[in-house]
């Protein structure tokens, strides 16, 4: 889909979507200007718009810290910033909230004083995108979309441009199930193309190659997923927390180590989540090290596996000590941690 916008009055249109990457004159004013993707062009606007949100919000955290070190007086009608206070606004599928530093700074204390070393970028906290809504439903339909999901996978691994898709096998529901699937793929620009013909039994998929989405369809869909979760999840509850992903860990002679999500409830309170999609054994040793390492509680902290069924990842819990949850028992986990107001 393209989209036109004047730079000087404003005008908007849809061109043809042959027009990308053209310049024309403006109907309005005679200007001449581009015609854009119109989701690129979204993104940009969104880039800076939570850019600037993330600027203004730092700035104000740093206002108030010098004046409560020259011994203002901060009014009632003027709160402190604080980490855990939420934006009226706010929208936990739509938010940079979370990529401040005096959100993350609790979590980056947490880590000092257990004498670990973290590094995180705060804008993978950012929840712009589509990326929160299509691991949703990844992790809620698994089952009906893992052959997809690999299928996708594998063919990025090894550079493909696209798959096809045989419908021709599958029952009426299946189908649906695909086919709604793949045009939420499309319409959110994981898909470079999805081309059906009415009544045609095979579905072509042009393949993204942005390095993003081939890390999400990696195994990075299930870490969105848990993020996103957790964070209703916590919201929802009440509860203070701060919140980090992606951590890089690492400790005097010990480095390499990845944390994928850790919510700090309060002060003190860590509830980790690791996330694997695929065989899982080989790295058990390595989950465990690092759950020691840091000191977490092992009801504290979690692996996430896409691929056990819920006794199978009972069974991995009970041979090595671990919490082991599937998408479909991950809330169950949260709640217990953290209980919402109603079941306290």
């Amino acid at each position: 889909m393209a989209l036109y916008r004047c730079n000087r009055c404003g005008h908007l249109s849809e061109p043809a979507d042959d027009q990308i990457g053209t310049t024309t004159a403006c109907p309005a004013c005679g200007t001449d200007n581009q015609t854009y993707p119109t989701i690129a062009f979204l993104r940009t606007m969104l880039d800076r718009y939570f850019a600037t949100r993330r600027e203004l919000s730092e700035a104000r955290a740093e206002i108030e810290r010098l004046r409560l070190h020259a011994g203002e007086t901060v009014t009632p009608s003027e709160p402190a910033p604080h980490a855990h206070t939420l934006p009226t606004d706010f929208d936990a599928r739509n938010t940079d909230h979370f990529c401040s530093r005096v959100q993350v700074a609790p979590v980056l204390d947490w880590f000092r004083q257990a004498g670990v070393t973290a590094d995180l970028d705060p804008r993978s906290l950012e929840t712009s995108g589509h990326f929160d809504e299509v691991s949703a439903s990844i992790g809620t339909r698994y089952q009906g979309l893992h052959e997809i999901v690999e299928r996708i996978r594998q063919a990025q691994k090894q550079d493909y441009s696209f798959i096809n898709i045989d419908l021709s096998k599958r029952t009426p529901e299946e189908v649906k199930t695909l086919n709604d699937f793949c045009q939420t793929l499309g319409e959110s620009g994981f898909l470079s193309k999805y081309l059906r013909q009415e009544g045609d039994q095979v579905v072509r998929l042009s393949l993204q190659k942005a390095e993003a989405v081939r890390r999400f369809f990696d195994g990075g869909w299930l870490s969105w997923f848990s993020f996103m979760l957790g964070l209703r999840h916590l919201v929802s509850a009440g509860a203070e927390f701060s919140v980090a992903r992606d951590v890089s860990l690492s400790w005097p002679k010990d480095e390499g180590h990845t944390l994928d999500l850790m919510f700090l409830v309060g002060q003190d309170t860590p509830l980790c989540v690791q996330c694997r999609t695929g065989e899982v054994i080989p790295y058990l040793d390595r989950i465990t090290h690092v759950r020691d390492r840091l000191g977490v509680a092992p009801d504290h902290y979690l692996l996430c596996v896409s691929d056990l069924t819920e006794q199978q990842a009972e069974d991995l819990s009970r041979r090595h000590g671990l919490s082991v949850a599937t998408p479909r028992t991950l809330k169950a986990w949260f709640e217990r941690r953290v209980p919402t107001r109603s079941a306290a």
